[in-house]
């Protein structure tokens, strides 16, 4: 038995997606190592496309290439049906609406030349991505990501997998942790250290929960707007009202990034996303569990 809680948004406003995924009595970390990838040596690079600045990549799904949003908040990868298959869940989101998912190991996913095989997903009918994102084909999520380097450059739109190295000497390691499978960083404000997930199925630059210490202190000390806008969960459309504000200077190790935008509203936990990295190349080395970047 697993108890999904999915957050998607937005429907006519920016896209933002997050999916988190709580599973009870299976150990995601343990459904993140099932698949493998072939061949065993590879590297292959591509262009990608955005929606906002969340990537869209092409993969081929039986035998069909279908556009996948690439998620590093995403536990599992998502696919896109029309009816849910296999054991099927009810699952309830934010406004207590539900939405029944499916679980299932995909025979194939492919890139290029890179195929993901017998890799484990959820599975259900995400209508207002679907409607969004032509030849929608589901989310790109840690079950996937784990198993290659990535290497993405933002500002080119140039994108890199690899079971090789990709590092070289100007990109600086961040200071990282991973947390049942989700990849976390230390920012710095003011000189204080902060944890947040590193999530680029998000297209914010910083954002933080409502109530949260950072977040209060935060609304203190800069000026902060009100502002409103349409939010898409699996319980349907809703209307929030969030704070919206800028810090002056955010760092990540020795790098330095300035002016970010910063939303304050109801989310799970405090996050950068890939509107953060929108001048830099990041780096997933997956094959030395740590993340690199350079600007």
């Amino acid at each position: 038995m697993y108890v999904v809680n999915l957050k998607m948004k937005t429907i006519k406003l920016p896209l933002y997606v997050l999916i988190s995924f709580l599973l009870i009595g299976c150990s995601i970390t343990r459904l993140q190592q099932k698949g493998n990838v072939y061949p065993d040596v590879f590297t292959f690079e591509t262009s990608f496309t955005t929606q906002k600045s969340i990537l869209i990549l092409p993969f081929e799904f039986n035998g069909v290439t279908k556009n996948f949003l690439f998620d590093t908040g995403a536990d599992v990868s998502l696919i896109q049906r029309e009816y849910p298959i296999g054991k099927t869940q009810n699952i309830s989101g934010a406004s207590n609406r539900k939405m029944k998912l499916g679980k299932e190991y995909v025979k194939s996913l492919k890139i290029g030349t890179v195929e993901f095989k017998n890799t484990f997903a959820l599975n259900g009918d995400l209508d207002g991505l679907k409607q969004q994102i032509s030849d929608f084909g589901g989310i790109i999520g840690q079950t996937i990501i784990n198993k290659a380097n990535w290497q993405i450059d933002y500002p080119n739109k140039k994108l890199k997998i690899s079971n090789k190295d990709l590092t070289d000497t100007t990109f600086q390691t961040i200071k990282f942790k991973r947390i049942d499978g989700a990849p976390y960083t230390f920012i710095t404000i003011k000189g204080v250290e902060h944890k947040v997930i590193i999530d680029l199925g998000s297209s914010s630059e910083f954002n933080l929960p409502e109530g949260s210490k950072l977040a209060k202190q935060l609304l203190q000390e800069y000026n902060f707007k009100n502002n409103e806008r349409e939010r898409y969960t699996i319980g349907g459309i809703e209307t929030i009202t969030e704070q919206i504000g800028v810090i002056p200077l955010i760092k990540i190790g020795g790098v330095e990034f300035e002016n970010v935008k910063t939303s304050i509203n109801v989310s799970s936990q405090p996050r950068i996303g890939s509107a953060f990295f929108k001048d830099c190349v990041v780096l997933i080395d997956n094959s030395n569990n740590r993340y690199k970047i350079k600007k």
